[in-house]
């Protein structure tokens, strides 16, 4: 497919639900402060936003109202991110992970009036079961898919930092894990899979697109925003250049921590991530420097349910 669209893809994992924190602590800035401050960027640049929420953090009121008066905005599509944001969702079974899925779905239905059509599993965990209850409810497309050996020290990461919080029921479910090689059996491009977990034609009954992590190889890192703090952005960008010399749809994952920053969290806590001594300021910046590198070598925005609708007319 020759069509240079560019999606911001934001894993909306609240301060609150992904992170373990407290479930009384009284304001999330993830919503508060970081959703008009995400969707300045968006509307200044032109591209829309998919904002893919944990289904528990709109049981909150204020997130509630906050994603209600954004979901009319044409340039925001609301996906789903599961209910509850299990390290280890993938490694559930069917019963569980439909239930995650269905809430999350059940929620942002009531809260927007639209029911959404894409899914990224927690932490890239993803499964058979997960895969199966997506088409059972008639979900467009899945981006779980993270298919880079650098999925290990992420995940590594990640369980060194809730064992530091001692956040120790977290770090077992990531320990708990056995989904970890299931994407390397496929393609980089999108994809049709079935409930079977196996690849089919686009015009197949239940079926769904898979869209996995824009990655080079295996042996490369998926170039999503986070690499820029790890690796360098001058690395990212010669890294992402190349798969955007495909002329092919792409998406750039972002997260809730590339636009706040310590002083938009309560003094009580703290986030062990490489990125939140840097002002939101500075990171608003990295990010637009990195968005307008993509739209300098021909990308225009879109949400992504219309890229994967694309996919579906092939």
């Amino acid at each position: 497919m020759n069509k240079k669209l560019l999606s911001i893809n934001l894993n909306f994992d609240s301060l609150g639900e992904a992170y373990g924190w407290p479930s009384n602590f009284i304001e999330d800035a993830t919503f508060t402060r970081g959703v008009d401050r995400i969707l300045n960027l968006g509307d200044k640049l032109n591209i829309p936003i998919t904002f893919f929420l944990v289904g528990k953090d709109l049981e909150n009121k204020k997130n509630y109202e906050i994603i209600k008066k954004i979901s009319d905005n044409d340039n925001v599509e609301i996906a789903n991110h599961s209910y509850n944001h299990l390290f280890n969702f993938g490694s559930r079974n069917e019963q569980v992970t439909y239930d995650e899925i269905y809430r999350s779905h059940e929620l942002i239905f009531k809260c927007t009036g639209k029911e959404a059509k894409g899914f990224i599993s927690p932490a890239w965990s993803v499964s058979k079961n997960v895969i199966k209850n997506l088409i059972k409810l008639d979900y467009s497309y899945d981006t779980s898919f993270f298919k880079s050996i650098y999925l290990y020290p992420v995940i590594l990461k990640i369980i060194a930092s809730h064992i530091a919080k001692k956040k120790f029921k977290k770090a077992f479910q990531i320990m708990n894990r056995r989904d970890y090689l299931i994407p390397f059996k496929y393609d980089y491009e999108p994809f049709f899979i079935n409930s079977e977990m196996k690849k089919v034609s686009n015009n197949e009954e239940k079926s769904i697109l898979e869209m996995p992590m824009p990655v080079i190889n295996n042996l490369n890192p998926p170039i999503w925003h986070t690499a820029g703090y790890v690796f360098g952005w001058e690395y990212v960008k010669k890294k992402l250049k190349k798969i955007l010399e495909k002329n092919k749809p792409f998406f750039y994952l972002i997260h809730p921590a590339d636009f706040l920053d310590q002083k938009d969290l309560d003094g009580r806590y703290t986030l062990a991530l490489e990125r939140m001594d840097k002002s939101y300021e500075s990171k608003i910046e990295n990010l637009e420097n990195m968005l307008n590198f993509i739209i300098a070598q021909g990308y225009k925005g879109s949400k992504l349910i219309d890229i994967a609708k694309l996919y579906y007319k092939k």
